[in-house]
């Protein structure tokens, strides 16, 4: 008996750490929240429409949470939101963000963003997310993170808990208040 219950929460642990994985590398320095962040829409990868927008957009909200005092969500006039490829968007967006003084890019992809087909239809979540110093264009953060959720977790929830672990294993300066 005991045995079977050691195999059960062995098998538990193994299943649930298969459900989501994250890996980031700092470049330089900390990020400083302080400084004035530029989220632009994130690249679509998926077959979603709008899943870069919609993951940008959290994003923006969960770093002004954290404490990031200045941070702009650019999202320039889409022609047609159903098309995948947004990078006129995001030149657009860094362009303009660059022009208000931005101090950090925040740019990325999302590289799944969707229902799995299935009984419970899961939502999968694949995202990447790239901090740029806005003046010589390096990287100052990196990261990737996946997961599956539940079947009856939405894919925004899904999103904002891959992003929210990103952003856990982003190296911070806090902002001075």
């Amino acid at each position: 008996m005991m045995l079977m219950r050691s195999l059960t929460l062995g098998l538990s642990l193994a299943f649930m750490a298969g459900c989501s994985v994250m890996q980031s590398q700092t470049q330089s320095e900390p990020v400083d929240l302080d400084s004035r962040f530029a989220v632009i829409p994130l690249g679509n990868l998926s077959q979603t429409p709008q899943a870069g927008d919609q993951a940008a957009s959290i994003l923006s909200a969960l770093l002004r949470a954290r404490g990031a005092s200045e941070v702009e969500l650019y999202l320039p006039a889409d022609d047609n939101p159903l098309i995948y490829d947004n990078h006129d968007r995001q030149q657009d967006a860094i362009a303009t963000a660059m022009d208000q003084g931005a101090d950090i890019i925040v740019e990325g992809t999302v590289d799944e963003w969707r229902y799995k087909n299935g009984l419970d239809g899961e939502p999968a979540v694949g995202l990447t997310l790239v901090f740029r110093d806005a003046e010589d264009n390096s990287v100052i953060w990196s990261g990737t993170g996946a997961r599956t959720g539940w079947g009856r977790e939405g894919v925004a929830v899904a999103g904002h808990k891959v992003l929210e672990d990103l952003l856990d294993e982003m190296p911070v300066i806090e902002a001075a208040r």
